[in-house]
């Protein structure tokens, strides 16, 4: 089935795919002759690939440290602005060790130098990076910092150690509302039906007499949307009403999407009609309700309305509908959307991008797929997953395990989705040596704990080529891996 021009795309360009992704490899520097000085007699140099001396060069101390840093002048300003530039790239290793080399000098490090280093521990969703800053948080003096306190908790519950949290929140002297929602979050965030959690901590948080503000009531309305929670739902709207925090768009969007989730389709839409500011964030929870509840043509009647209203979409936006173009096989609405997203310059995102490469495999054309990714500049675990689904759902098996193949040799580091989808792949193949061979890499080599879903694959697929003894084995893994988490 696929969705057509009648939605009313007038500022989407057809995409041409040919012109507008087009790319020249760099020229070779091995191709560009050597040039000449007359004037000055040419110095021989040592060839790069020339053995090292037998004599070790003498350690110096700036070698153990990025070659940027200017450790030399001991400005502590200067090295603090460098430890925040190395925490924008999420380069922790170097900043730590730099840390280290502060705390032997006895260099004092400020507040604003480790809450970049705890926003980059959470970007990389790094808890062991994470408790080193906390420790020279500690050498530092800075413990006691409200500030760094609510930093820390947002840390320990991204990086999925609510008890870490909650011990860093009880040692906190005073507790503001910014440090309650970091524990109130990270109890949402992660999952497991926790909502009785958070109404507990929600519960503490009102006895000990802290202001409410909408964040903390949009982390309840979350924790019920997640966990079917309709009932705990009503009674914290009411409670909104009453505090006069409804007027917020904001809270009234968190409340949208949870009637949506409790299953409350026809209440969701009324209160979204009654929103007297519409941004991008509530008309992309809209399209998302829908989504989620199965209802696509819905969903892209929603986007063709934001179309028409002063908004646009952005990238989120855009990359929910591109799933939406994904499921309903809608080819020509995805390349419309993909000349959009070329024109605002979003196909750089690599959550967009991936998006892309995995519409057009949807769709069954691979090789826009194809040329969607080799347009990526930076390819990342997100982009080259995308491409092995996209080979995977049109049927070229060998090729998609060759991908991922490819993908190792060329240094990229698969996370626990790519593996999903290869093991996924030999399983419909029934390439059980591949099949083994990954599994055992991503549980050896990459450290990465094999969900129910990938262990079930990989057994099915033994048991069906009558490998019943290796099943039986790695269904015995699979229960003691059970039972210890």
């Amino acid at each position: 089935m696929e969705v057509v021009s009648s939605l009313g795309f007038r500022d989407f360009p057809s995409l041409t795919l040919t012109s507008s992704l087009n790319h020249r490899p760099h020229p070779s520097f091995k191709d560009k002759p050597p040039t000449k000085s007359p004037a000055r007699p040419i110095r021989t140099r040592r060839p790069s690939s020339t053995p090292p001396s037998k004599k070790p060069k003498p350690f110096r101390e700036r070698d153990a440290f990025p070659s940027s840093l200017p450790l030399h002048s001991k400005n502590p300003h200067i090295i603090h602005r460098a430890i925040q530039n190395l925490a924008r790239k999420n380069k922790l290793e170097d900043a730590l060790t730099i840390l280290d080399y502060l705390e032997q000098r006895g260099i004092p490090v400020n507040a604003t130098t480790f809450s970049a280093l705890l926003a980059a521990c959470v970007r990389r969703k790094s808890l062991i990076h994470g408790k080193q800053v906390h420790v020279h948080i500690r050498i530092n003096g800075l413990e006691k910092s409200e500030f760094l306190g609510t930093k820390l908790v947002h840390m320990y519950t991204a990086c999925g150690s609510i008890e870490d949290a909650q011990k860093v929140f009880d040692e906190s002297s005073s507790s503001n509302v910014y440090s309650w929602n970091a524990l109130l979050r990270g109890t949402v965030i992660s999952g497991k039906r926790r909502y009785k959690d958070v109404v507990s901590t929600f519960t503490e948080m009102r006895e000990q007499g802290v202001d409410l503000n909408v964040y903390s009531l949009s982390n309840l309305f979350k924790s019920f949307a997640g966990a079917s929670a309709l009932r705990q739902g009503l009674k914290t709207h009411a409670l909104a009403v009453k505090n006069g925090l409804f007027s917020s768009d904001f809270l009234k969007t968190s409340v949208v999407d949870m009637y949506f989730k409790c299953g409350k389709v026809g209440l969701a839409p009324r209160l979204f009609d009654r929103l007297e500011q519409r941004n991008v964030k509530a008309w992309t929870a809209m399209i998302d309700c829908y989504v989620e509840t199965g209802d696509l043509k819905a969903g892209i009647e929603v986007f063709r309305s934001m179309l028409l209203s002063k908004h646009r979409p952005d990238s989120v936006t855009m990359g929910r509908v591109l799933t939406v173009c994904s499921e309903l096989k809608a080819l020509k609405l995805g390349k419309e959307i993909h000349g959009h997203i070329l024109k605002k310059e979003f196909e750089s995102i690599p959550f967009v991008s991936a998006r892309i490469i995995k519409m057009y495999g949807q769709c069954g054309d691979l090789r826009s797929a194809n040329f969607s990714f080799d347009a990526v500049v930076v390819k990342g675990s997100l982009t080259w997953t995308a491409i092995i689904e996209a080979y995977g759902c049109n049927g070229r098996l060998r090729d998609a395990v060759n991908c991922f193949e490819q993908m190792r040799s060329e240094g990229f580091t698969p996370n626990a989705f790519t593996f999903t989808a290869v093991l996924s792949i030999c399983s419909r193949a029934g390439f059980a040596d591949d099949a083994c061979r990954f599994f055992h890499l991503m549980h050896q080599t990459y450290k990465l704990q094999p969900s129910e879903d990938q262990y079930s694959m990989v057994i099915e697929l033994l048991n069906r080529v009558g490998r019943v003894e290796e099943a039986q084995r790695l269904a015995t893994m699979s229960s003691s891996s059970s039972l210890q988490t």
